[in-house]
């Protein structure tokens, strides 16, 4: 990728908190159209820990220099990736670093899991 996309991930507290993070860890970002606050909702993804916050999209919270989730929602099929680059109390950014699916074995049977457990 030529030019570096950076985006902001929140709401770690409602899950794991921010500890569950280092800069350099690889996330995947997974569409959540599910979501019922936001239909173009990008879940933040470890496996095997599960959800630990989803992409800023609310344009006045973005960070200066951040992509909003709704920017690059329709750039990539289900899930793509990212590394965590910095790390604040309340927020993470992270370098998407492949904006394509990303065909990791299992990856797809893992996150339709997820969703059915936190549908439940």
């Amino acid at each position: 990728m030529s030019t570096k996309l950076f985006a902001a991930m929140y709401g770690m507290d409602h899950y794991h908190g921010v500890q569950a993070l280092h800069v350099g860890d690889t996330v995947y970002l997974v569409k959540d159209p599910d979501n019922r606050l936001d239909h173009q909702a990008i879940k933040v993804v470890i496996p095997p820990i599960g959800a630990v916050g989803y992409i800023v999209n609310d344009p006045l919270i973005v960070p200066h220099g951040c992509w909003a989730g709704t920017a690059f929602y329709d750039v990539f099929h289900q899930l793509t990736c990212a590394k965590v680059r910095f790390m604040m109390r309340d927020m993470v950014i992270m370098e998407l670093i492949e904006m394509s699916h990303i065909p990791v074995p299992q990856m797809d049977s893992l996150i339709k899991g997820w969703q059915f457990r936190e549908k439940a």
